[in-house]
């Protein structure tokens, strides 16, 4: 697999300069809005033990090559101390458990998702009580900035927060991720 690591320490990397920002915690029950192939949540399960995932993904296709990519991770370092629960969903529902979550991740997602309103306001009804909202994005610093990979506009952070806002949720804390192309975490209370 291309842009899959080659071994233990390039996994480390990931986590260490980025995905540790996600603030995952041993025990966790997780959704990842958007987890594609789950190797973000993969990756992450080798340095936060025992977390219950969630991986959720409208494209059953992208969501299916877990398989794949977890026996890919699992010849590096062997298998994660995790259980991951597959769900596909529509672009209006997440298809997840109410009142479940310790966390929610859309780690680089937001910004695809047409039906954010129907989404977020979902999300408040998934989340346990004091639980947190993460998302991650590669934020513009001008409008009209597009995502080289999707094509989509990037999101501009005073928009973001304003947007979150409208939608019920607080800001609690925010993380820069990577200076160079502006990877921020914005984490949410419900």
């Amino acid at each position: 697999y291309k842009h899959f690591p080659d071994d233990f320490q390039s996994i480390q990397h990931e986590y260490e300069n980025y995905y540790h920002l996600t603030g995952c915690q041993p025990g966790e029950t997780i959704a990842s809005i958007g987890a594609g192939n789950g190797l973000k949540e993969i990756q992450i399960s080798y340095f936060v033990e025992d977390i219950t995932w969630y991986l959720q993904e409208i494209d059953s296709s992208r969501l299916y090559d877990y398989y794949d990519v977890l026996a890919h991770h699992e010849n590096i370092a062997g298998t994660p101390s995790a259980i991951f629960n597959l769900v596909v969903g529509t672009e209006q529902n997440t298809k997840l458990p109410k009142a479940t979550f310790d966390r929610i991740l859309l780690i680089n997602v937001f910004h695809e998702i047409d039906a954010r309103k129907d989404i977020m306001m979902e999300v408040h009804q998934l989340l346990k009580e004091n639980a947190e909202l993460v998302i991650m994005e590669r934020m513009g610093k001008t409008a009209g900035e597009i995502h080289g990979d999707c094509k989509y506009p990037k999101l501009i952070e005073a928009e973001l927060l304003k947007e979150m806002e409208g939608y019920g949720y607080h800001l609690k804390h925010k993380h820069l991720g990577e200076e160079m192309s502006n990877l921020m975490f914005y984490v949410f209370d419900n």
